[in-house]
């Protein structure tokens, strides 16, 4: 049996949980949660921001610091009815080292209350499936936010992307 570093998955990426996020459903094939979920299929699986963006999301690694090197994300839409316009166009990549994105806890905080290290633009393939991001070096971070900036020029406000997944 092969052993993984601690926080490592077997996938070898990192276990991350929500810190906070600026846009949330109560049902959950639009919730946030399923950033961390490894649900990829239609009809699930999805953080479908009810904006047109910018939507952001604060993930940490349980109170540890990690090396990051690259970042994949999963481009899904979700429900059948919806289009690939919905999906991200546009994402931007921060890091912390501190402990002050601890501070966000409710709606009302914004996430410009803290301080962040600007890491990467990445503009998205309009497609569903896993999109790969190779830093230009690794990073040490003890929390990773991204901000959904646009979608793809669909008149309904979502802006969608599904399973973010960091590893080292």
């Amino acid at each position: 049996m092969e052993l993984y570093p601690l926080g490592v998955r077997r996938d070898g990426s990192y276990y991350t949980r929500i810190e906070w996020a600026t846009h949330t459903e109560s049902d959950p094939t639009f919730w946030v949660v399923n950033l961390i979920r490894d649900d990829t299929e239609r009809n699930g699986g999805t953080w479908g921001a009810n904006t047109k963006g910018p939507a952001s999301v604060v993930l940490s690694f349980f109170g540890e610091t990690q090396t990051i090197r690259r970042i994949r994300i999963f481009r899904n839409v979700g429900l059948d009815i919806s289009v690939l316009e919905e999906l991200a166009k546009t994402i931007d990549l921060y890091i912390s080292n501190t402990d002050e994105p601890r501070k966000l806890r409710r709606k009302e905080n914004r996430i410009d209350e803290v301080p962040w290290t600007f890491l990467k633009r990445v503009e998205m393939e309009k497609a569903e499936g896993w999109q790969e991001i190779v830093l230009d070096e690794p990073v040490e971070a003890r929390f990773v936010r991204m901000d959904l900036l646009e979608n793809f020029g669909t008149p309904i406000p979502w802006t969608e992307t599904s399973e973010i997944k960091i590893y080292p």
